[in-house]
């Protein structure tokens, strides 16, 4: 049976072959919170479409034995023997001010919009940002593979020891205090993300399925058609959320000359797909033409790196 494991906090589930191979189309998620299958996209996918998406529960096969082999020091696992480190957190929000310390043990302290232990829901956070999790000895502040990013102390990281002293967290448009402290605090515990949570409060399903809908009542798709490149042939799904496409994006492409995530294909609230350059090194172009916030219409090509992609909207 396949073996895998959680790149966050190294926890192995040993998968049965029956099930690994639903994993590509479906949700599951570690005991950390971390996604280990599935998508915005899919979630969407399943409120409209509840029989091609399942959610597969990992807790039968969990391995609780460590393994052998540790994976790269940017994803350390978590010892289940860590000794606890306590932080106080400071933040002030809209509607929320927090001014706390936290013990930090075995799970992660999530910071975000929703299903986390700090909730900042109007500072323009990722569903879940960021999070700070004990590594060895160390507070370790980890970003989430957000849009907007981490800073720590003014620096963008990916992921960053936390020395002694007051530091400075920027998280969207929030700004946190965080100080490593010998007292002891609230305990922190693992936070399930339910996938009802992984939309936002704005977001109406009957209304994504109206602007799917053209004016003979059949649903629409928009495509995103890789026609040169490493994936070439390939098509994607646009969902109302939008794809990142970049290294490491939600359409990974093999590309030295691509960010890690380099553009988004997303509809606006009128249904207008646009194309949005994530502040690549190299450009996004729409038809030649850069492209940082540009319409896009059927039969546009975008190109980014080696590639080439088209948009194409088919009937369903």
């Amino acid at each position: 049976m396949p073996l895998i494991r959680c790149p966050k906090c190294g926890q192995a589930y040993d998968i049965p072959g029956v099930v690994a191979v639903r994993l590509p189309n479906s949700i599951a998620t570690c005991h950390c919170g971390e996604w280990i299958s599935g998508s915005k996209a899919a979630v969407l996918a399943r409120l409209l479409n509840p029989d091609q998406i399942k959610e597969v529960d990992l807790k039968p096969y969990r391995v609780d034995a460590q393994p052998e082999t540790t994976p790269d020091a940017a994803y350390a696992p978590l010892s289940r023997n860590v000794t606890p480190r306590s932080i106080r957190v400071i933040a002030r929000g809209a509607s929320q001010a927090m001014n706390t310390v936290f013990t930090i043990g075995e799970d992660p302290f999530w910071i975000g919009r929703k299903g986390c232990h700090l909730e900042l829901a109007e500072a323009d956070l990722d569903i879940r940002h960021c999070s700070i999790s004990v590594r060895g000895s160390q507070l370790v502040v980890h970003d989430a593979e957000t849009h907007m990013g981490t800073f720590l102390d003014g620096q963008k990281i990916t992921d960053a020891a936390v020395e002694e002293g007051v530091h400075l967290l920027r998280v969207g448009t929030a700004l946190v205090t965080i100080e490593p402290t010998s007292e002891s605090g609230v305990k922190v515990e693992a936070m399930q993300l339910n996938t009802s949570e992984i939309l936002t409060d704005e977001t109406d399903i009957e209304a994504i399925r109206s602007r799917v809908l053209e004016g003979d009542g059949k649903e629409k798709r928009t495509m995103l058609i890789c026609v040169e490149g490493a994936l070439a042939g390939q098509e994607f799904e646009i969902p109302p959320t939008g794809l990142v496409v970049g290294r490491e994006g939600h359409v990974r492409v093999p590309d030295e000359f691509l960010s890690r995530k380099h553009f988004e294909v997303v509809p606006d609230s009128e249904g207008v797909v646009r194309v949005r350059d994530l502040g690549s090194r190299n450009g996004t172009f729409l038809n030649t033409l850069p492209a940082s916030n540009t319409r896009v219409q059927t039969g546009d090509e975008i190109r980014a790196g080696t590639n080439r992609f088209r948009i194409e909207q088919r009937s369903v």
